[in-house]
C-alpha cells in the first residue's frame, strides 16, 4: 500500500492507530476534540499486537474515500510538525543554557577551590614565617646598637641619638668588612630599623614589636648604648656599653667624633665577638694587638671551642710575628681542647715545619693526610685545610685546589691572613701556567702587600725559566727587600729568597749568593739551588757537599733530588740522574719536574716509549706547560720512527 507523499511510513505508525486510538490520542493532546468512532474492540484491536499497521493501512484507505479527513489529518500533521519543532528550539535552548550553567558551576568550583588552595599555602608560609621569625629569634645573635643619649647642643647640629648611635653601628659594619674569616660572625643592626609595621591582630602590636620581644627573651642579642657628653674644655667622652661589654670611655676632640666612634666599636667588636675581632687584628697586619689581646680573651671565653678557636687564631698571629715556637705552642693547645679539629692541625703542620724543620713538618702532615684518608668521607676537611700537608709534602695539584677552594668559600679575601690571589698564582706559575698566573694576579688587589710581592717573585721566576738570570735579578732584589721588612711574607715566603741567591750565582755573583742563602736558612729548595749555584761557578764539589746535606736534613722532600738528578743529566750521567728523578718523583708524585726530567733521561738513552709515558703523566700535573708537550710529541715521532726502521 502507497504512503502519502512527504509522510514516512514511521510518522504513520506512531499517530493513525484507527480511528478511535487517534481520537483518544488527540483528545489528550487537546488538539481535536470530537472524532467520529468509539472505543470498543476496534480500540482494543488497535492496542494489540499489529494493530497500528492495520490501522495505517485503514486510515489510508479512508483518507483516499474522504478529503475532508484527508485535509484534517494534512492540519494536523502541519501543527504537530511545528509544535515538534518549537520543542526541538526550546530543548537546544534549554541544553544551551543548561551547558552555560554547568560552565558556570565548573569555573565557581574551581576559583573556590584555587581560593582554598591559595588560602592553604598563604596559611602555610604565613606559618613557615613565623617559625622561621620565631627560629631566628631563638638563635639571635646579632649586636643591637640601641640609641644613644647626647646634649641638646649636639640635636640642635642633628648629631641626634639615632645619628650617634648609627656612626658606632657603621663603624662595626667596617670592621666586619674587613675581617677575613670563613666563620660567620655577629650580624649588627640598629634597634630602630628594623620594625615591620604589620600589626597582629586584635592587639595593636605590630610583629615588630613581637619580634623583639621574643629576641629580648629568649635570644642571645647584644645591646650596645651609650652617651657622648661635652666636657668644659671643649673635648667630648664617647661612653659605650651593653650585655657582658663593661662601660668604657673614649675622649677626644669634637673634631674627632668619628675617630673616636671607630675607637669604641673596636671595643664593643672585641668584647662581644673576640674571635672575629682577633682575627679582623691578624687579617690586618695587626698581629701584636692580636697577640696582646688573646689572653683576655680567653679567660672570658665560655666554652673550650672558643677557647680552642682563640688559641689558634692567636697561633696564626705568632706565625705572622715570625714566632714560630710559640705558634707551635697555641696550635697544640687548640688541640688539646678540641683534638678533631683538621683546622688546627693544618696549622699545626705548617708551624711546625717553620719551627723544627722541614722533615718535622712532612712528617706531621703525612700523618694528617693518612688521617684524612683513613676517616669517613663525611668528616674529612675541605680542601683549604689541606693547604699546609700539600706544602710540605709539595703536592702543587693539592695546594692548588686548596687555595682555589679558600677563595671560592671566601670571596677570594681567604680565611687566612693573607688574599688567596697571589698564592694561586704562584702555584700556577710553579706549574709552568704563566697565563693562569698572570689572570689571578690581575684580579689579586694591587694595594696588597702580598701582591707586590708575588708580582715581583713571578717576574723573576719568568727570567730563570727562560735562562736569563741577569734579568731576574732586579725583581728578586726587590722582593727580598721587602721580604726583610714584613714578618708576614717572611712566614709566607720562608725560602723564597734563595731564587735571589741562585741568580746571584748564576751571574757570578757567590758572594752575595751566599749571604742570601744563610740569611734565609736551611730549607730544602734553599740546598737545591744553592748546588745549582755552586755547579754553575764551577764548584761542583762544593754543590755536591751542599746537595748531601740538603738530603741528610730532609730526606723526604723532593727539591734536593731533582736538581742533582737535573744536574747529573746535564753532563749525561743518566744512570743516576734517573735514579734521583724516580726518588724525587716518589717524594712528590704530582710534582712535574721530576717526571719530565726522568722522561728526558729515558729519551736520551733511546728508550721512547718509557719516555712517553713520563711525559704523559707530567701532564697530569701541568696540563699547559709548552716545552713539556714539545719534547711529549718529539719523543712520539721518535718511537714512531724507531719501530719503524726496526721492521
Amino acid at each position: 500500500m502507497a504512503t502519502a507523499p512527504g509522510l514516512a511510513t514511521g510518522a504513520w505508525t506512531k499517530y493513525v492507530r484507527g480511528p478511535g486510538a487517534w481520537g483518544r490520542d488527540m483528545a489528550e493532546g487537546g488538539l481535536i476534540e470530537d472524532v467520529p468512532g468509539g472505543e470498543g474492540e476496534e480500540a482494543r484491536a488497535a492496542s494489540a499486537p499489529g494493530a497500528d499497521a492495520f490501522a495505517a493501512a485503514i486510515a489510508m484507505d479512508e483518507a483516499r474515500r474522504d478529503p475532508e479527513l484527508a485535509r484534517k489529518a494534512g492540519d494536523y500533521l502541519d501543527r504537530h510538525s511545528r509544535l515538534i519543532a518549537l520543542q526541538i528550539e526550546h530543548f537546544e535552548e534549554d541544553n544551551r543554557l543548561a551547558t552555560q550553567a554547568a560552565k558556570r558551576k565548573r569555573f565557581s568550583d574551581r576559583l573556590k577551590n584555587a581560593l582554598q588552595v591559595f588560602l592553604a599555602l598563604a596559611a602555610t608560609v604565613g606559618g613557615l614565617g613565623l617559625l622561621v621569625m620565631l627560629h631566628d629569634d631563638l638563635t639571635s645573635r646579632r649586636v643591637v646598637v640601641d640609641a644613644f643619649k647626647g646634649p641638646a647642643a649636639f640635636a640642635a647640629r642633628g648629631l641626634t641619638g639615632e645619628v650617634l648611635a648609627a656612626g658606632l653601628l657603621d663603624q662595626l659594619q667596617k670592621l666586619q668588612d674587613a675581617t677575613r674569616s670563613a666563620r660567620k660572625g655577629l650580624s649588627t643592626t640598629s634597634a630602630w630599623s628594623s620594625d615591620i609595621k604589620v600589626e597582629a591582630p586584635g592587639t595593636g602590636v605590630s610583629i615588630g614589636d613581637i619580634d623583639r620581644l621574643v629576641r629580648a627573651r629568649f635570644g642571645h642579642d647584644v645591646h650596645i648604648g651609650g652617651d657622648v657628653v661635652q666636657a668644659e674644655t671643649g673635648e667630648v667622652a664617647l661612653t659605650v656599653r651593653g650585655d657582658g661589654v663593661p662601660a668604657k670611655t673614649f675622649q677626644g676632640p669634637a673634631a674627632d667624633l668619628d675617630k673616636l666612634a671607630a675607637q669604641a666599636a673596636e671595643y664593643v667588636y672585641g668584647r662581644s665577638q673576640p674571635f672575629q675581632f682577633a682575627t679582623y687584628l691578624t687579617s690586618n697586619g695587626r698581629d701584636a694587638e692580636a697577640a696582646a689581646f688573646l689572653p683576655g680573651a680567653l679567660a672570658r671565653a665560655a666554652s673550650d671551642h672558643e677557647r680552642a678557636e682563640l688559641a689558634n687564631v692567636w697561633g696564626n698571629a705568632y706565625v705572622n710575628l715570625n714566632n714560630q715556637a710559640l705558634a707551635v705552642q697555641k696550635y697544640r693547645l687548640a688541640m688539646a681542647l678540641e683534638p678533631t679539629n683538621w683546622k688546627f692541625w693544618g696549622n699545626l703542620v705548617g708551624a711546625a715545619e717553620l719551627d723544627e724543620g722541614e722533615e718535622a713538618g712532612w712528617r706531621e702532615g703525612q700523618a694528617m693526610l693518612r688521617a684524612v684518608a683513613k676517616g669517613p668521607k663525611d668528616k674529612r676537611p675541605e680542601l683549604r685545610l689541606l693547604i699546609n700537608p700539600a706544602t710540605t709534602s709539595f703536592d702543587l695539584p693539592l695546594m692548588l685546589a686548596s687555595n682555589l677552594d679558600d677563595a671560592s668559600r671566601n670571596g677570594g679575601a681567604g680565611a687566612k691572613t693573607s688574599i688567596d690571589g697571589p698564592a694561586i698564582a704562584d702555584n700556577y706559575a710553579l706549574m709552568h701556567d704563566p697565563a693562569s698566573a698572570a689572570r689571578y694576579m690581575a684580579s689579586s688587589d694591587p694595594e696588597d702587600s702580598t701582591t707586590r710581592a708575588e708580582a715581583l717573585l713571578l717576574a723573576g721566576y719568568a727570567a730563570l725559566d727562560r735562562g736569563d738570570p741577569a734579568a731576574a735579578v732586579a725583581p728578586l732584589e726587590a722582593f727580598w727587600k721587602a721580604w726583610q721588612a714584613n714578618p708576614s711574607l717572611q712566614a709566607a715566603y720562608f725560602d723564597t729568597p734563595c731564587f735571589l741567591g741562585l741568580a746571584y750565582g748564576l751571574t757570578g755573583r757567590m758572594a752575595q749568593a751566599e749571604a742570601v742563602f744563610k740569611r734565609t736558612g736551611a730549607w730544602s729548595r734553599c740546598y737545591a739551588v744553592h748546588g745549582d749555584a755552586l755547579e754553575r761557578s764551577g764548584d761542583l764539589a762544593g754543590a755536591e757537599r751542599v746537595w748531601a746535606q740538603g738530603i741528610a736534613v730532609g730526606p723526604d722532600l723532593p727539591s734536593v733530588y731533582l736538581h742533582r738528578g737535573l744536574s747529573e743529566l746535564k753532563r749525561g750521567e743518566l744512570a743516576r740522574a734517573r735514579a734521583d728523578l724516580a726518588a724525587a718523583h716518589a717524594r712528590s708524585p704530582h710534582w712535574a719536574d721530576p717526571l719530565e726530567g726522568w722522561g728526558e733521561a729515558l729519551a736520551r738513552e733511546g728508550r721512547w716509549r718509557a719516555a712517553l709515558a713520563r711525559y704523559d703523566e707530567a701532564l697530569k700535573y701541568a696540563p699547559a706547560w709548552k716545552e713539556l708537550r714539545q719534547a711529549r710529541e718529539t719523543a712520539a715521532k721518535r718511537g714512531q720512527a724507531a719501530a719503524v726502521s726496526r721492521r
